[in-house]
């Protein structure tokens, strides 16, 4: 239950629409409790009852029941049987017609709050993806992610906003009802619930065996979504080694798995139906035997009222098992919302402190001081000791996994250090807002990161203000002026999704482009020409060079042969400098810089 309220709190915001739909399902409520009274004088017209007694008498100990009554026979004896006949049919119809238009009205509010709570719903987990670490993305996979965003929410859509849409329709029903049911027999009414309690118990008991069958599903379905999406990521791999069956037996695996659970969650679901039907049965044949011998001996009821009453109480189930089944099928939405609290609740760790620094540019030197870091428990960067100047560049070289891109990583916080000082002019990092301080970098990395957009779209991520001559310049500056003028559309021409209508040498020089055009003071090139040919790699690295001048420039290179010009060189090994100096210098120290020179030397 306190889940459910929490998933309600998305529709609060939203409380005139929330009053609306309330009063309009009471009004619904209201309209059908009058029309199924009329069946009272119904029946005293259809047996005429009324003609063949003489009047009743009432007297200041009668109750409203006996007061009703007179009316009704009173009204029926002065505008004779057919005429009242006529007229209490007409009054149902318009009473069902009123009936009808506030069930409409209700359910007109609720097609805004349902989308709208999902629209929110989504919207705050795009935000928190948006504000995730990076060292979520490397723990998470990507189809739990996909799967939550999209399978989890539908979930909630269809499961949990039906069944918000039950708890503001069917209660005011059941109110309504309810209290009719105590104002013609509380005696009976009293009876009524000493059974409901069984009811309860067995919906309860249904509801928490499905809520635990639906976690399951949804954990196997992005287990599904996952395999998918691996699949289509890597399908050129997937060919080419010739692997098709064993991927489809790995899916088929999976995807029975889900299919499995899914049977068992639909059945249980589906158990729910027949069983509040049975129980809904059994309870009205007990009420028919308690409240029948009442009338049969003459005692709290007569026939009409006890009709009427059967009438309502069957009225009463609907809601009541609309409400109960609701709540059953809440529990895999409910199981999904958990599922999103995962993405919602995490950690979020780079955060700001309460009063940051502002960011006044990058003004005179980056200093590391016994800085190290961890992912896990193994550290990947031991008491780092480095002072980079502005304007200076470096180079940062090694072995794979020696700590080069984590290094590097930690300047625009996408990681927090746990040892040491990490400072901009002498500022912890920590200390400075983190949106300001991530502008002063420019990244361009080995995979070239576009989107499906324009040429002109993807320039704007590096500035959305920037003017078209602003666009073209930068172009120029990173040798892709002429291949992007080539194409069909110039600067307005679509390059698919990730750039897939681009060579990689094309895709690497927009990624250069856009760095150019935010025109950073701090840049990042994590492997940016290590995946090209050789005509490509000559033109990516001409734009770099360009790029620059003028700038504090970190290049992360395994091709050693395109940082010897570079003034200095880190070398790095199992996440510690082991030396540090010009190319030469290093050459002449017979160190680890050497060998690696050597051996590429060797391979080419």
């Amino acid at each position: 239950m306190k889940k459910l309220l929490q998933i309600l709190s998305y529709v609060t915001p939203y409380r005139g629409r929330l009053a609306l739909n309330f009063l309009f399902n009471l009004l619904t409520a209201a309209s059908s409790l009058i029309s199924f009274s009329a069946i009272v004088p119904f029946l005293k017209i259809l047996f005429d009852s009324t003609s063949k007694k003489e009047a009743t008498v009432i007297d200041d100990d009668s109750g409203w029941l006996d007061r009703l009554n007179v009316i009704f026979e009173q009204y029926i004896r002065e505008e004779g049987a057919q005429q009242a006949l006529l007229v209490f049919c007409g009054t149902m119809v318009v009473l069902f017609l009123l009936r009808n238009l506030f069930r409409y009205l209700a359910l007109h509010q609720m097609a805004y709050l349902r989308n709208a709570a999902v629209r929110d719903i989504r919207n705050k987990i795009y935000q928190k993806l948006l504000r995730l670490p990076m060292g979520y993305y490397t723990e998470e996979r990507k189809g739990h992610i996909l799967s939550r965003m999209t399978n989890e929410v539908s979930e909630i859509e269809w499961s949990v906003m039906g069944s918000i849409e039950a708890l503001f329709r069917e209660p005011p029903m059941i109110i309504l009802y309810f209290s009719s049911l105590v104002a013609i027999s509380w005696q009976l009414t009293l009876f009524v619930l000493v059974l409901l309690p069984l009811t309860g118990l067995i919906v309860g008991r249904i509801g928490k065996s499905l809520k635990k069958t639906a976690k399951e599903s949804q954990k196997e379905l992005g287990e599904v979504v996952s395999a998918v999406e691996e699949t289509v990521g890597g399908i050129r791999i997937v060919k080419g080694f010739t692997v098709e069956d064993r991927f489809w037996n790995r899916f088929q695996v999976l995807n029975n798995g889900y299919f499995r659970l899914m049977v068992r969650l639909f059945r249980k679901q589906y158990l729910a139906s027949p069983l509040g039907e049975l129980i809904s049965v059994s309870t009205i044949a007990m009420i028919l035997w308690f409240g029948g011998n009442l009338v049969l001996e003459g005692r709290l009821l007569n026939g009409e009222f006890f009709i009427l009453y059967i009438v309502i109480f069957s009225q009463l189930l609907s809601p009541a098992r609309g409400l109960s089944e609701a709540l059953v099928r809440a529990q895999r939405g409910i199981a999904a919302s958990e599922r999103i609290d995962e993405i919602l609740l995490a950690d979020e760790r780079v955060l700001e402190i309460e009063q940051p620094k502002p960011v006044k540019g990058f003004q005179n030197s980056l200093e590391f001081k016994n800085v190290t870091f961890s992912y896990l428990d193994e550290p990947v960067l031991k008491n780092i000791q480095l002072t980079i100047q502005k304007g200076e560049s470096i180079a940062l070289v090694g072995p794979s996994g020696g700590g080069k891109s984590t290094l590097v990583d930690l300047l625009p916080r996408f990681y927090d250090i746990q040892e040491g000082q990490l400072l901009m002019d002498g500022v912890p990092l920590g200390e400075y807002e983190v949106f300001p301080l991530r502008s002063l970098f420019g990244i361009v990395s080995q995979k070239s990161i576009l989107f499906n957009d324009t040429i002109r779209g993807n320039l704007q991520i590096g500035n959305e203000n920037a003017t078209e001559a602003e666009m073209i310049e930068a172009l120029k500056v990173a040798n892709a002026y002429d291949f992007v003028m080539a194409l069909p559309d110039g600067l307005d021409t679509n390059i698919g999704e990730g750039g897939n209508k681009l060579s990689g040498g094309q895709q690497q020089r927009m990624s250069i482009a856009r760095a150019v055009l935010k025109d950073p003071p701090i840049l990042i090139f994590d492997e940016a020409t290590s995946a090209l040919d050789t005509e490509s790699e000559r033109l990516v690295q001409d734009a770099l060079n360009k790029l620059m001048v003028g700038r504090t420039s970190f290049v992360i290179a395994h091709r050693l042969s395109t940082v010897q010009h570079v003034k200095r060189i880190i070398v790095l090994e199992k996440g510690e400098v082991v030396q540090e100096g010009t190319h030469d210098e290093l050459i002449a120290q017979e160190g680890l810089y050497k060998r690696l020179v050597e051996l590429q030397e060797l391979g080419s």
